[in-house]
This record gives C-alpha cells, structure tokens and sequence, in this order.
C-alpha cells in the first residue's frame, strides 16, 4: 500500500512539475535592469521599447524589473529570479559564478574610470592628487574596482596617498561633490567625463584606468538554448527596428549591440578576484 501511494505521489509531482515548467514557457520574462543613478521609474521608461521588441521577437511578454542596489541585483539574480539580466560587466560575471547567467550581447566599446578634477582646482597631473580628498561610487561599482586596480598598477595605497576617501552612490554625486569643492579628484565612467565636458562642466582628466567590457545582456544558464538564440539574435538586429532605432538607441546614444562571450570577460573576472583580496 505505501509502495502504491509513493508511486501515485511521484506522479502526481512530476504532473505538477510539467504543468509549472508550462506554466513559465508561456508567462512573463523578467529582464533585471541594474542602475546606480536613476530611479526605478525612470529605467522602466527608458526601456519601454527593449521590451515592446523582445516581447515581439520572443512570443512572450518580457517585463523590466529595475533595480538600484547592487546587493539586491546580486540576491536577486542568485535567486535565479531574471531571465535576462542587463547591467555592468563585473555584476553579470558575478551573477555568473552565482547562477550561471551567461552573457549574449553588450554595447560596443570600452568602459573605463576617469580620475577628474575641475580645472581651475589644486589637481592637473597624477602626482598632484597626493593628500587630496578623492571621491568614487561604492565599492562595488565597476569604476571604482577598476580605479583601485590603476592605483594598484602605480604602486599607490588609497588609504595613505589621499587625505581622504569619500564614497557616493552614483556618478550624479561625484560630480555634485566635485563641483562642490568637497572633494579634490573625483572617480567616474569615462563616458560621463566626455559628455559632462560637452555640457560645459570646467574640468581636467587627471588619469584614466584600463578598459572593461561595456554594459552587457546575459541570458540564465538553464534557459531553453532556442530562447537564448533567439534573444541573442533579437538584441544584435535590435539597431534596425524602428521603434529601438527611435527610442531606446536614440535616448541612449548606444549604436547597437555586439554578440557576447564569457571570453570575453576574463579581465573583469580577474578584477573581481584582485578587488576582493
């Protein structure tokens, strides 16, 4: 009697199984978005379009779920909560050690940290910013990894080569701080530094750090290998939708996206070991 009760109990569980597996095959797509410095309204808006594509390209409805912190992003993605994920390098190859996400697409070019300074303030050359007030996102932010690993390169401690240390949640109140006159030098997206520059801000590029994969789209490791395909396909013809070309590619300024590998990422993977040592 126990024998026939497991035996229709294991079949019972592998129907509700099925029916579950069926169940997310036809329901929603979560795409996690990761951004320090705007709001969860905000992204939801600016990616109004990426998911009007994808939802048509993919048959089922993608749904933007934005988020600010990178903790929860991490917690999130461990959780195997996204289907998709688009944000910085370092946090998609730590989501893939997490959970396997791999990476299918990400915006051409590089990213790297500029170390800036107003240019009418005490800093124009890199020996200048000795026992200076220096600023940078938090710690797990992309650009502040890859200025600890130019500092680190120099041969220079944080902690003994600056008069002070100041950590920010976003570029935003970097740049506030600087123009401020909080701090002396301060640490940010090299992108930002060019179109802060072009908007008139007064400032000088004091150094500049190596170059790092740009934003980058990843697809959860147990995803059917069709959907993966298909979003990979979708995001690299993205550029030639109307819709993406006017909206989404135009806000952003980002000309297209370019196909992605884990091959790609073994520079920030190494950044990721060297900044937690």
């Amino acid at each position: 009697m126990h024998k026939i009760t497991g035996f229709i109990r294991a079949i019972v569980l592998s129907a509700c199984g099925l029916l579950a597996c069926g169940a997310m095959a036809a329901g929603e797509l979560i795409l996690g978005v990761q951004d320090y410095g705007k709001s969860p309204r905000m992204i939801s808006l600016e990616f109004k379009d990426m998911s009007k594509y994808l939802s048509a390209k993919l048959g089922q409805p993608v749904m933007v779920e934005p988020v600010q912190s990178y903790q929860r992003y991490m917690e999130r993605a461990k959780q195997k909560r996204y289907h998709f994920m688009f944000g910085p390098p370092s946090m998609v190859v730590e989501a893939n050690s997490l959970a396997g996400y791999e990476p299918v697409a990400k915006v051409p070019g590089l990213l790297s940290a500029a170390f800036m300074s107003m240019a009418d303030g005490p800093v124009a050359f890199p020996e200048d910013m000795k026992g200076k007030r220096i600023g940078m996102p938090e710690e797990n932010s992309l650009m502040t990894m890859l200025a600890f690993a130019k500092l680190r390169e120099m041969k220079v401690d944080p902690r003994k080569y600056f008069s002070n240390v100041m950590v920010f949640n976003d570029a935003n109140d970097v740049i506030s701080a600087l123009k401020l006159g909080m701090i002396d030098v301060g640490v940010a997206n090299s992108g930002l530094y060019n179109a802060w520059g072009a908007q008139g801000y007064n400032l000088n590029l004091v150094l500049q750090s190596a170059g790092a994969p740009h934003l980058t789209f990843a697809v959860r490791g147990d995803m059917p290998a069709d959907t993966k395909a298909r979003l990979r396909d979708a995001l690299l013809a993205a550029h030639k939708d109307a819709g993406m070309a006017g909206g989404y590619f135009k806000r952003t300024g980002f000309p297209n996206f370019e196909a992605a590998s884990m091959q790609d990422y073994e520079s920030v993977r190494k950044l990721l070991t060297d900044s937690r040592k």
